[in-house]
């Protein structure tokens, strides 16, 4: 088969995999897009976490252009496909769209609640912020994340950045496949250290023995 933008689709496939099994999503859901060139975008299709536990394969991506017509491909669009056009064709600067359900960013998903900054892998990227609840798969979930970029312009084109879609997962970008990966990986970890907090700050008060 002979398949174009091979090597990116192999770095696809590997990012997939290493979603699912990093609990980083789960199979209620997740999709993530490349730019691979003017006009042209490499996206999951359909069903990836569900259905494939996201166990992909190279010739699994489609390739689209930004009126969502497939170039290359079989499978069924993700009914999120306009959230990664939006935002890649109207951002030149961010290469890279991941949509996710990461474990520990889930409690803040679910209460719609904002991811602070506690390490240095996210300082300056600002706070992960939470886009109101819309309808899960309408072009109105799809345009307010679109708008939450917007409005995070002057960051998100200097510097990977994440957002929260209150009860469904969250999103993030990044210049490159590799980048847009590294702050999926950075917010769950900020996630998890806040989450952490009151257990690590309940063991000030614990008498540590002294060995002799």
């Amino acid at each position: 088969m002979n398949l174009s933008y091979y090597d990116m689709r192999i770095e696809m496939c590997r990012v997939a995999r290493l979603m699912f099994e990093r609990r980083l999503t789960n199979a209620a859901g997740g999709n993530f897009s490349v730019r691979v060139d003017e006009n042209r975008i490499l996206l999951s299709p359909s069903m990836m976490s569900e259905e494939r536990h996201c166990d992909m394969k190279p010739e699994d991506f489609l390739l689209i252009d930004y009126d969502e017509n497939i170039i290359e491909g079989s499978g069924r669009l993700s009914r999120e496909t306009l959230m990664h056009v939006l935002i890649l064709k109207n951002f030149k600067e961010i290469g890279a769209v991941i949509h996710a359900h990461p474990f520990y960013c889930m409690p803040y998903v679910a209460f719609g609640k904002e991811i602070p900054n506690v390490t240095e892998a996210t300082m300056g990227r600002g706070k992960v912020g939470v886009i109101p609840w819309t309808q899960a798969f309408t072009e109105d979930l799809s345009r307010n994340v679109y708008e939450y970029f917007e409005q995070h312009r002057e960051l998100a084109v200097k510097k990977p950045i994440g957002a929260i879609m209150q009860y469904h997962g969250i999103v993030c970008t990044g210049d490159t496949i590799f980048k847009a990966y590294s702050m999926l990986e950075r917010m769950e970890c900020d996630a998890f250290c806040n989450l952490s907090k009151g257990a690590v700050m309940s063991t000030e008060d614990v008498c540590i023995p002294t060995l002799k």
